[in-house]
Order: structure tokens, then sequence, then C-alpha cells
């Protein structure tokens, strides 16, 4: 089961009638898309640490399952996340920092390292991911680098403003919140517009001057995978933990180059 989960780990408004999306009209205002980029900059600074609890679920065609998790996450460097099977017993644990990653199988007594780079992340998660991009995963949605200018469409869906990139052939679609500017789904397509990855937050609360989503879920349609964490506490910006796991000297190690 931590093998599948480590591998796996988301008020109305009118649009402006213009030819430009420099400038979005929403109900009580005008907003630019750097003033969206912005908000979604300044509330992912405002969590400087975080420290959090909760289920992690895993559904792919080979298993459906969820376990507890605790995470310990402290920026700009260090992830820390232990998996407990019942009855609280710990089946495993990772550690990511900027520079080098560990995850340990307690049930199967096997380490896997490395060095912290998308080809390395992508063996273990499958998932093409940065490291930048999980703790972006963790604290609420971002845009992704590539998407620092205006966008190439603005629309309205769900009540949400729709800012779309097309790159390569493929398509980025953020949904943001108009009240919040905070975005609540990310969705890539891919040249033929098939959904190739899902991110969405959701169950917004505001701690310690930050919105924090409690429940991310990331889908992959055509793996059939994915993976939904939901926080049952949460802390932010509280004094650091210490980031500890205990190997025993007979356990396998696999050193990914």
């Amino acid at each position: 089961m931590l093998t599948s989960i480590l591998r796996l780990t988301g008020a109305a408004f009118l649009l402006a009638g213009c030819a430009s999306h420099s400038t979005i009209r929403l109900t009580d205002r005008n907003v630019t898309p750097a003033e969206i980029r912005e908000a979604v900059r300044t509330n992912l600074d405002r969590i400087r640490s975080m420290t959090g609890e909760g289920r992690l679920s895993v559904e792919t065609p080979e298993i459906a399952q969820s376990a507890s998790f605790y995470l310990n996450l402290q920026k700009p460097d260090s992830v820390m996340l232990k998996i407990e099977g019942p009855f609280g017993i710990e089946v495993g644990a990772a550690i990511v920092t900027r520079e080098e990653f560990l995850f340990y199988n307690i049930l199967q007594n096997r380490v896997i390292s490395g060095k912290t780079n998308s080809s390395n992340l992508s063996k273990i998660l499958r998932v093409n991911i940065t490291f930048e991009d999980m703790l972006t995963l963790f604290c609420g949605g971002s845009f992704f680098t590539d998407d620092t200018d205006d966008a190439d469409d603005v629309s309205h869906e769900e009540n949400f403003l729709v800012m779309a990139y097309h790159q390569g052939g493929g398509k980025r679609s953020y949904w943001v919140d108009p009240q919040t500017l905070l975005i609540q789904k990310v969705q890539l397509l891919d040249a033929d517009g098939k959904l190739l990855l899902e991110q969405r937050f959701f169950n917004h609360r505001i701690v310690e001057g930050a919105s924090v989503p409690f429940n991310v879920q990331v889908t992959q349609p055509k793996e059939r995978r994915r993976v939904s964490i939901a926080y049952s506490d949460l802390q932010v910006n509280a004094p650091a933990a210490q980031f500890t796991i205990t190997i025993p000297a007979n356990a396998e190690r696999v050193r990914l180059q």
C-alpha cells in the first residue's frame, strides 16, 4: 500500500466585452491577470511551514485504499510524510528536500533514495512533478511557471473565472474564485483535448491569515489514478518540528541516479 500511495503522493462574475484580456471585469471591480497571479503568490507566501494530519486515499486499477498520514512541511526546502496503517501502526515515511529524497517502506524494510529532480520524482510518484510543485500541491493551487503572461482565453464556468493558456498544442486551464482570486481547480489537456491531469483544491479555511484547502485531489484519468488528501487538523507557521526517520541497518537500499 505504501508504494502505491507514495507513487501518487485541485460568487458569480461578468466578463467585460473586450478584445484584450489585460483587464477582467468582475461584478464589483476590474482585475488584471497579473493581480490574480499576485493574489495566488501572496497567499502561498503566507505559508512558511505547515503541519497536518488526516486521510490519504489512493484509487488505481490495482488498489483502492486509504491510510492516515502526518505531514511536516518547512519552506523552502523540506517535506516529511509519515503513513500509518490500522491501529496506528506506522508503515512508511518519506523525507524530500530540494537536494535529496528518501522513501522508507517499513513493511518491506526497503529504502529508496536519490537526487531530487523531476526524473527521479516521476519514477517514484509516477507523476511529472518538481519539488516546487510538491510544496504547492500541499499548500494550495498555483500557476505553472510558463503561465506568467495574459491568458489566451478568459471565460466563466460554474461561477468561476477560467483562465486558459495554450502551449505546444496542449492547454492549461485555471478555475479562479472571483472573490478570493485563488485557484480552485487546474486542468491539463493534450492536443486532442483529452484530460491528462486535474488538481482540485476545496474546503478552504483561513489559518494564520492564509487560505488553505483542507481537501486536495489529483486525478490522472488516462491511468485511472486518483489521490485525495483530507486534512483533519492543520497548523500553519507553527514552531519547526524535527525531521527524523529511523532506518534499521539491515534495510534493503536502492539508490536512483
